[in-house]
């Protein structure tokens, strides 16, 4: 049984913001990122040629060059992030999209493709002014625009009622029967239990 619905579009722009976003965020390019920027600043600070120049001015040249790689390497990802969003041809992934609020999970259907994902699913739900994305997975997400009106629904009311049924389904036992107790079964002979 289908509770809510959403139908929108995505554009090629929408596929290039969602992207440029998703490489701003990611921690592990971080966590990356930081040790090879300070190696970069330590090698231009401690460079033989640049020892006889002034302390300011060696701070400068090291901060100019790290900044120099940090900024060469945002606009390679933006780059393929661009190529990706604007020269490929999938089907499904551009135009028109539905999500479905059912008993069963979420549902997204295409032109091409409909998947489920059931609500034992580790949903994560990341909103920025733009752009809402649904992630089904570590790296997969449904990217839902709320700058442009949708086909059909509300992405406000949509998102309230899909993370109160994360919230409700996340929470249960399996099955939806009642959480078996933690403790002494009661059980004294015969060989462990492994599960």
């Amino acid at each position: 049984m289908i509770h809510m619905r959403l139908r929108y579009t995505l554009s090629r722009c929408d596929l290039f913001r969602a992207g440029v976003r998703a490489i701003l965020r990611q921690r592990f390019l971080l966590i990356l990122l930081i040790p090879i920027l300070a190696f970069v600043w330590w090698s231009t600070f401690t460079w033989d040629e640049n020892r006889g120049e002034t302390l300011p001015l060696r701070i400068t040249v090291a901060t100019l060059a790290a900044g120099m790689c940090a900024g060469t390497g945002i606009l390679a990802g933006v780059l393929m992030v661009a190529a990706q969003s604007f020269l490929r041809r999938d089907k499904g992934v551009v135009g028109e999209h539905t999500l479905e609020i059912t008993d069963d999970g979420l549902i997204e259907s295409t032109e091409v493709n409909r998947s489920l994902a059931n609500w034992r699913t580790s949903f994560r739900i990341r909103e920025s002014k733009r752009y809402a994305h649904i992630y089904t997975s570590l790296g997969s997400a449904h990217v839902v625009p709320k700058a442009k009106p949708p086909l059909e629904g509300s992405v406000v009311e949509f998102l309230g009622e899909l993370k109160a049924r994360i919230k409700k389904f996340q929470g249960a036992p399996p099955n939806d029967g009642p959480a078996t107790p933690v403790g002494n079964s009661g059980v004294t002979e015969g060989p462990p239990s492994v599960s």
